[in-house]
């Protein structure tokens, strides 16, 4: 199975390859597909995406190119090819649909659910406690 972090994956990735031999190697073209729950960048809420990415790859006897090496036995390791695709494909900032609001930046409401009550604004002034400091009171100026 492919693991990806941040992914949680509900079935395994299933790909379709084909081996095509070539001069002193192979290169393998296919598909691979894996459907997984994400997590909404603004909401949290799971989402249910299918990644799909297409695959190419040339294998051979190792050298400084962009050939993948050939094991000594003859088999070729398509998991990391795989986990590289599959990554590719995979949105960096996953949403649940284009208009939603998110969460409350204060006290975590689901802006989707139910509109925020409201809170006091915060200031970030080093000042801020020097606020009330100057204000005339009508009832104590005697």
């Amino acid at each position: 199975m492919v693991e990806l972090d941040h992914v949680t994956a509900i079935d395994e990735a299933v790909a379709e390859m084909q081996l095509e031999a070539v001069a002193d190697g192979l290169v393998v073209r296919g598909s691979v597909t894996a459907s997984a729950i994400l997590r909404c960048n603004r909401c949290l809420t799971g989402i249910e995406f299918t990644a799909t990415a297409d695959v190419v790859q040339a294998y051979g006897p190792p050298s400084d190119d962009d050939i993948l090496p050939i094991d000594s036995d003859g088999s070729i390791d398509l998991g990391p090819l795989l986990h590289d695709e599959l990554s590719l494909a995979i949105p960096l900032v996953p949403v649940c649909r284009d208009d939603c609001l998110g969460l409350c930046p204060t006290c975590g409401t689901d802006l989707n659910k139910e509109p925020c009550e409201g809170h006091p604004e915060e200031t970030n002034s080093p000042f801020a406690a020097l606020e009330g400091l100057f204000s005339t009171d009508d009832s104590t100026a005697d």
